[in-house]
């Protein structure tokens, strides 16, 4: 027993001291090595020659038929395309064996696909908007209450720049399964103001008031006209809604300006704007 595990150990110092094994370990290294420096190379120079290709190539096509949302889309698509094909070729110079990559990629296909299946969700809700083209990049749109221009269409998420400049991220599948209001599908906008007056006031000289002051605008559409009607009975104040068309363009325009004038248009009528008040009594009680 003693012999054998003698001539055990002898024959693995004979393989350890062996310079064959050194040379060859010394040689894979160094392919190795290259390899993996040459497969760096790949990465970086392809990553690089797209980054200046794709900028000359927008810059040419201005007048590219392709809608711009449509275009953002496909344009995260191939950048994920391109970054997988570059591993792909990355793993195959490294050595490894088709069979085991085609394996290795079926398992991870079946684990992310169970890990991000809320992400293949928003994937599929972005192929909706796009395919019944809900709504495109520049229109004004509210989306899960957030008001504002469509900034980009991404594969997973769809980017909305408010009016505050913020830029919000709303996820694909949350879209296509809420409401959208999309504000540029029609020409012309509907304006509402709902103004509060006092009791005391006249309602047909505040609501003719309010009417003047909508239609001197000239951005106001005289078709269909400005109207005017009580629109609830309210604790402090008669409210009034206000109502007027204009297009999709000067929505805003018209609004603010109608906003700031209507206080004034009231003054001149001497129709006050009341405010929340509550009237408390006190009684004394005699004991």
């Amino acid at each position: 027993m003693e012999v054998k595990s003698q001539s055990f150990v002898e024959e693995v110092l004979n393989h350890l001291v062996d310079k064959n094994i050194f040379v060859n370990f010394t040689v894979e290294f160094l392919f190795f090595i290259i390899k993996l420096f040459i497969c760096i190379g790949i990465y970086y120079f392809v990553l690089k020659l797209v980054k200046k290709i794709a900028p000359i190539y927008n810059k040419a096509k201005k007048e590219n038929v392709i809608d711009p949302s449509l275009r953002s889309f496909i344009r995260s698509i191939l950048y994920v395309g391109l970054h997988a094909t570059l591993i792909t070729i990355c793993l195959l110079i490294m050595g490894v064996k088709e069979s085991s990559l085609l394996a290795f990629f079926g398992t991870l296909g079946i684990g992310v696909g169970l890990a991000l299946k809320d992400n293949l969700s928003n994937f599929a809700g972005g192929i909706i908007v796009l395919i019944f083209k809900t709504y495109k990049v520049g229109d004004e749109v509210n989306i899960a209450g957030e008001m504002g221009y469509v900034y980009d269409i991404d594969i997973f998420s769809t980017t909305v720049r408010t009016h505050n400049n913020d830029l919000v991220i709303v996820p694909n599948g949350s879209i296509v399964s809420n409401k959208v209001i999309n504000y540029t599908k029609t020409p012309i906008r509907r304006l509402k103001f709902i103004i509060g007056v006092s009791y005391d006031a006249d309602l047909d000289v505040a609501r003719e008031a309010l009417e003047k002051l909508l239609r001197s605008n000239p951005l106001v559409l005289t078709d269909p006209p400005v109207y005017s009607h009580v629109d609830a009975y309210a604790d402090s104040s008669i409210n009034i809604a206000l109502k007027g068309w204009t297009t999709n363009e000067h929505y805003w325009t018209v609004y603010k300006e109608t906003l700031n004038g209507i206080k004034g248009a009231l003054d001149r009528e001497n129709i006050s704007i009341p405010f929340p008040q509550m009237d408390v009594h006190l009684n004394n009680v005699d004991k």
